[in-house]
C-alpha cells in the first residue's frame, strides 16, 4: 500500500480532495507531513477493524447549486480516511481499468485510469470534450440520436452491486472488505450511495457502469459515455426507441437505477447537429462579431496550469499571454447584460481571472460582486477565483469587495442560505480584516452549526490574532467537532504562554492527527512572516 499511500497523497496536495468544497488545511499537513501522514494510514491499514469502529470518519456535507434552482448533496470526507479510501481504490485501480471497455473503442470518455507514479489519477485524453467530438461523429452518420442521464446517480448506486463488481476483480478482496465497510459508514448502514466530489468515488461508480456499457456493446447497440450521460445512436426513429428501452430495462435490472425524464428525449441527427454544446459554439449567427468569436474561442480554450510542473513559470507565462489575445473583461460584461448567464462560459471567465491585465482586474472584481443574483449558478466560483487574486486588486477593490460580500451576507441574501456560498465568502473576507467582519464571524460562529464554517471561522480569527476570541472559545474545545478542534489547536499558537499551557494539559485527549497538526503548527508559528493559511 506504501506506494497507492503515496499517490493518494500526492493527488490530494495537487488537486484537492474534491472539486467542490475549499481545500482543507489538513492538506498542508499533506504536502509537509508526508511521512508522518503515511505513518497514520499504515496504522489503519494494520488494524482497519479497530480503526473504523474507535476513530471513524467525520463527514461533511451540504448542498451544492446545480443552475439556479437545482442542488445536489456533497460530502467532504474526513481527511485522514479520505487519503485512505483513496488508496485503497489506487491500490485497485489498474484492475478497474483492466476489466472496462478499452479506451480504443471510443465508447466511455470518463475517468480512464492511469497506471503510473503521478498525481493525475485520470488520462487527460478521455474527457467531456473527446466525448462530445465522438458523439458529433457518429450522429452524422445516424439518423436519430437519444440524450439522457442517469437520476441521482451517486445517491442511488447500490452498494450490493458495486460489492458484486468488486468481487469480480482478480486478487482485490481485502481492498473490497475495507471500501465497503468504508462506504457502509459513509451512508450510515443504508446500502447505498458514494460521497460525491472525490476521484475515489468517480472510479468506483465507472466499475459499476462497466456492465451497463459491456451489456449495450454485445448487443451491438451504438453509444457513447461520459460519467452518467449517454448518447444512443440509430438509423431510425424506432431503431432509437428500442435503444433507450433496452438501455432503461439494464440500468433497472442489473443497477436499480432510471433515467431522468426530464433529461431524455430522441432528435434526428440534424437536430442534434444543431443543438448539442460544441454546435452552438459553432453557430454561424454566434460567431458574427468580433466578440462573439472570442466567446467562442475562449469556450474551447484549455486553462489546465500545473504549479507544480518542471516549467510552471514558463506554462504560466504563455498561458497568461494567450489569454491577453481575448477582451475578457467585455465578454463578462457582455454575458452578464443577459437575464441568465451562460454558465460554462461564465466559469470559464471566472477561472481567467489570475492571468488578466492589472488595468481589468479591478473592474472585473467589482463587476462580479455587483451582479451575485445572476451569477448564482458559479458563485462559489466566483468568491475562489476572487480569493485567489484579491493580493493583486488594489486597495480600493479589496475593500469593495469585501464590503459588497459582507453586505451580501448581513442583509440576509438568498444566496448565503447555501452553507457553501457562505464558507467561500468567509474565506475571501478573511483577506483583509476589518472590524465589521470580526463582529460578522461572531455572529456566524453562534448562530450557524456548520462545521466547516465555524472551522473557517476559527482559523480567520487566529490569521487576525483576534486572541480575546479564541481564549473565550477554549472553555469549549471538547464540544467542539473534529473539523473545528485541530483548527483550534492551530489558532491556539495566537494565544502565547496560555495556549502553550492549554496544548499541554490537553494533549492527552488530541487524537492521532491532531497531534501531528499540533507539531505541523508549531514548527511554523515562530518563522517570520508565517501566515495561518485558509
Amino acid at each position: 500500500m506504501q506506494k497507492s499511500f503515496e499517490r493518494a497523497i500526492a493527488n490530494v496536495v495537487n488537486h484537492g480532495d474534491t472539486d467542490i468544497f475549499p481545500f482543507p488545511i489538513e492538506n498542508r499537513l499533506a504536502f509537509d507531513k508526508k511521512p508522518e501522514l503515511i505513518a497514520l494510514l499504515q496504522a489503519i491499514h494494520d488494524d482497519f477493524d479497530a480503526a473504523i469502529v474507535s476513530r471513524p470518519p467525520t463527514n461533511y456535507g451540504a448542498l451544492a447549486p446545480v443552475g439556479y434552482t437545482g442542488f445536489r448533496w456533497a460530502t467532504q470526507i474526513d481527511p485522514l480516511w479520505n487519503l485512505y479510501f483513496l488508496s485503497l481504490v489506487i491500490e485497485i485501480g489498474s484492475k478497474i481499468e483492466a476489466v472496462r471497455l478499452p479506451p480504443d473503442r471510443n465508447t466511455v470518455f470518463s475517468y480512464r485510469f492511469q497506471d503510473d507514479d503521478g498525481p493525475d489519477l485520470f488520462s487527460r485524453s478521455y474527457g467531456w470534450r473527446p466525448f462530445m467530438e465522438q458523439a458529433t461523429a457518429l450522429a452524422a452518420n445516424s439518423g436519430f440520436v437519444v440524450s439522457s442521464d442517469i437520476s441521482e446517480f451517486y445517491p442511488r448506486l447500490n452498494h450490493h452491486r458495486l460489492d458484486n463488481a468488486l468481487r469480480q476483480l482478480p486478487n482485490a478482496d481485502a481492498c473490497r472488505i475495507r471500501i465497503m465497510s468504508f462506504l457502509s459508514n459513509f451512508s450510515e448502514t443504508y446500502s447505498f450511495g458514494l460521497p460525491v466530489g472525490g476521484p475515489a468515488a468517480r472510479l468506483l461508480s465507472e466499475l459499476t457502469l462497466n456492465q451497463v456499457d459491456r451489456l449495450l456493446y454485445q448487443r451491438q447497440v451504438r453509444f457513447c459515455r461520459f460519467a452518467d450521460d449517454y448518447y444512443l445512436f440509430a438509423q431510425t426513429e424506432s431503431e432509437a426507441f428500442k435503444a433507450l428501452v433496452l438501455l432503461s430495462e439494464i440500468l433497472h435490472r442489473n443497477q436499480g437505477l432510471q433515467l431522468q425524464k426530464s433529461k431524455t428525449r430522441i432528435m434526428s441527427s440534424a437536430e442534434f447537429a444543431r443543438t448539442n454544446p460544441l454546435a452552438r459554439d459553432e453557430d454561424p449567427e454566434l460567431s458574427a462579431t468580433p466578440l462573439a468569436q472570442s466567446r467562442s474561442a475562449l469556450l474551447h480554450l484549455s486553462l489546465h496550469f500545473d504549479p507544480y510542473s518542471t516549467n510552471a513559470h514558463e506554462d504560466y507565462e504563455r498561458l497568461k499571454t494567450e489569454i491577453r489575445k481575448y477582451p475578457i473583461l467585455e465578454i463578462l460584461k457582455s454575458e452578464l447584460g443577459k437575464s441568465r448567464i451562460n454558465i460554462s462560459l461564465t466559469r470559464k471567465l471566472v477561472s481567467t481571472l489570475q492571468y488578466i491585465d492589472q488595468r481589468d482586474l479591478d473592474d472585473a472584481a467589482r463587476t462580479l460582486v455587483d451582479n451575485d443574483e445572476l451569477l448564482y449558478p458559479v458563485y462559489f466560483s466566483v468568491l475562489s477565483s476572487l480569493k485567489t487574486v484579491f493580493g493583486k486588486l488594489g486597495p480600493a477593490a479589496q475593500r469593495y469587495v469585501v464590503d459588497k460580500v459582507r453586505r451580501t451576507i448581513e442583509d440576509g441574501s438568498p444566496i448565503m442560505a447555501v452553507d457553501l456560498n457562505l464558507q467561500y465568502a468567509v474565506r475571501l473576507l478573511s483577506c483583509l480584516r476589518t472590524e465589521e467582519s470580526v463582529s460578522l464571524f461572531t455572529m456566524l460562529y453562534d448562530e450557524r452549526s456548520s462545521s466547516a464554517l465555524r472551522r473557517d471561522i476559527i482559523l480567520a480569527m487566529a490569521r487576525w490574532k483576534e486572541w480575546v476570541w479564541l481564549s473565550d472559545r477554549r472553555a469549549f474545545f471538547r464540544s467542539m467537532s473534529p473539523m473545528e478542534r485541530r483548527a483550534y489547536i492551530i489558532g491556539s499558537f495566537v494565544l502565547k504562554d496560555e495556549g502553550q499551557h492549554w496544548r499541554s494539559h490537553t494533549r492527552s485527549e488530541f487524537s492521532d492527527l491532531e497531534l501531528l497538526t499540533r507539531d505541523w503548527a508549531a514548527e511554523r508559528v515562530n518563522r517570520e512572516n508565517w501566515e495561518i493559511p485558509l
